[in-house]
């Protein structure tokens, strides 16, 4: 409950705040602020007792949503009321050094809230759901020449209940992925937050992208179940055994520390899987050793992971697949315009995009659903769509 008391607290400053910036403002301005200020108050108020009085499963889509939806709303008062607070202060600060009054700090506070009330609630209702199609070539050197121009199409970190209310937007990144027509469908796990319950008939729609090689999955470090409240090792087992169906469900072959071998193109190649387990700072992976040592250092190996952290992990078994796939990360949902930085950058080495290491390549999504917070800040949801090259 500390947390709610936090936001109330938020809330209350950020109305004291405003109420004497707008003393002897315009009344169009005033109607217009208040009216902003008091639809946000609602949104906390309504969301607050939609969680606690809810007595239902947790992992329920809805509630599941509900959980990210405060999140917003949390960013959204917490920044608000700290820099207008910021701007109070100093204002207070400057009138009793220079001893005349700072009329510059009310409006500045108007035009905060303001800003940061709408870039809030761009990130929710528009960026969160602005799905954009990545291309990305990538060369490896002494690839068969009948898998040259190899399509994959990569999928991550779909946190399905954060489409709650939006699944047709989900069906859409799906079915857009499938007139691809890739040769594989990769997903680098994270269907789920908190519970299996979040998967409801999502199969369905998760079947419409699909690979004419086929379609393959890892689970990330959500779809085992240990961030359901009250988690424990029995609810674990069944966590991990009802996502295993569904993600079979969904069309995909799940890879849980196994690799397989298929021919494509009159070609052998091998698709392998390490699996992902546990919480930031106490992360845990498969073995490594295990699914790539039986591996023939001449066939083409594509590894799916979750967290890209693990990457030269694979090293422990003698050899670093030519291409390996991650995700995790989410690009922290948020950057600078354009992408030009992420605090992602400040928590993991490789974040977004395309690495390279001793002929070997990782590519990080930046996945396409959200945790947290419902909202995504110049860091859109993504499908990739890699094309392997043969480079001499």
């Amino acid at each position: 409950m500390l947390f709610y008391l936090v936001l109330l607290v938020a809330d209350l400053i950020l109305w004291y705040i405003l109420v004497r910036a707008l003393k002897g403002r315009n009344w169009v301005l005033r109607i217009a602020v208040l009216l902003l200020k008091t639809a946000v108050t609602a949104a906390f108020v309504t969301l607050f007792f939609r969680i606690v009085l809810y007595r239902g499963e947790f992992a329920e889509p809805a509630n599941a949503f509900r959980q990210i939806q405060m999140g917003v709303v949390a960013l959204l008062l917490i920044s608000a009321a700290g820099s207008c607070l910021a701007v109070s202060i100093t204002g207070r600060i400057a009138e009793s050094l220079l001893k005349r009054e700072m009329k510059w700090t009310a409006m500045t506070n108007i035009v905060l809230f303001l800003l940061v009330t709408f870039f809030v609630a761009d990130g929710y209702f528009r960026q969160r759901l602005d799905v954009r199609i990545v291309r990305q070539d990538v060369t490896v050197p002494g690839l068969d020449q009948a898998l040259d121009g190899l399509k994959i199409a990569l999928i991550g970190d779909i946190h399905l209940s954060s489409w709650e209310g939006n699944y047709d937007r989900l069906e859409a990144a799906m079915k857009q992925a499938g007139r691809e027509k890739p040769d594989l469908v990769l997903n680098t796990g994270d269907f789920i937050t908190y519970g299996w319950q979040e998967f409801g008939m999502s199969d369905t729609i998760l079947r419409k992208a699909g690979g004419l090689a086929g379609a393959f999955a890892v689970e990330g470090n959500h779809d085992d179940g240990t961030y359901y409240p009250g988690y424990n090792s029995r609810y674990g087992e069944l966590c991990r055994e009802m996502v295993k169906r569904s993600i079979e469900k969904s069309g995909y072959t799940l890879l849980r520390d196994t690799a397989v071998i298929i021919s494509h193109r009159g070609v052998r190649m091998a698709v392998a899987g390490v699996e992902t387990h546990g919480h930031h700072l106490d992360m845990r992976y498969g073995n490594f050793e295990k699914v790539l040592s039986p591996l023939p250092d001449s066939l083409f190996t594509i590894l799916l992971l979750h967290d890209p952290e693990s990457w030269l992990l694979s090293a422990v078994s003698g050899k670093i697949p030519q291409l390996t796939v991650a995700g995790h990360t989410h690009g922290f949902q948020a950057a600078l315009p354009l992408g030009i930085w992420s605090p992602a950058s400040l928590v993991h080495e490789r974040w977004k995009g395309l690495y390279e290491f001793r002929g070997s390549h990782l590519y990080v999504t930046s996945g396409l659903g959200t945790m947290g917070m419902a909202a995504r800040f110049f860091m859109p949801p993504e499908i990739v769509i890699l094309t392997v090259k043969s480079g001499h």
